[in-house]
């Protein structure tokens, strides 16, 4: 089953409408091949009975996940690390000065905007990391459910 995309009468142009239908078409229709990949897979693993490879599954995805977060706060640790640095040589307001107060919320802001950049995609870093220690988690996984 297909589902149709909802179109508007006498909203926008013609062109603007069979593009528009042609991409939620396309999205359906991809939407359709996952939803019917994942399926073969359910049926697949509740055929041969094998719910220990889907509980495995589960664990590996679960390792996965924590994995990628792990690396995630590694990377906005070091450039939050990184960008104190770079904070320190510029000179300070002479003129006004900075309360402790300012240089506390500097601080928190800093490693806020860090995480979001590392969150983002960051520098690489990482994705590196993830790359590197992927197949190290999945063999501890294996043995640990063994």
């Amino acid at each position: 089953m297909q589902i149709a995309p909802l179109m508007a009468q006498g909203l926008g142009t013609g062109a603007n409408n069979n593009y528009d239908s042609a991409q939620a078409a396309a999205e359906s229709a991809k939407f359709a091949d996952v939803l019917k990949d994942l399926q073969g897979k359910v049926a697949k693993s509740q055929k041969s009975g094998d719910a220990h490879s889907v509980q495995e599954a589960a664990e590996l995805a679960k390792r996965d996940k924590e994995l990628k977060k792990a690396c995630e706060g590694f990377e906005a640790m070091f450039l939050n690390m990184m960008y104190r640095q770079m904070r320190a040589t510029v000179p300070e307001n002479n003129l006004f000065g900075e309360s402790h107060g300012e240089k506390i919320f500097k601080d928190m802001r800093d490693d806020e905007l860090m995480k979001q950049v590392a969150a983002g995609g960051g520098i690489g870093i990482a994705d590196m990391m993830y790359k590197q220690l992927k197949p190290q988690v999945v063999k501890q996984s294996q043995n640990v459910v063994k």
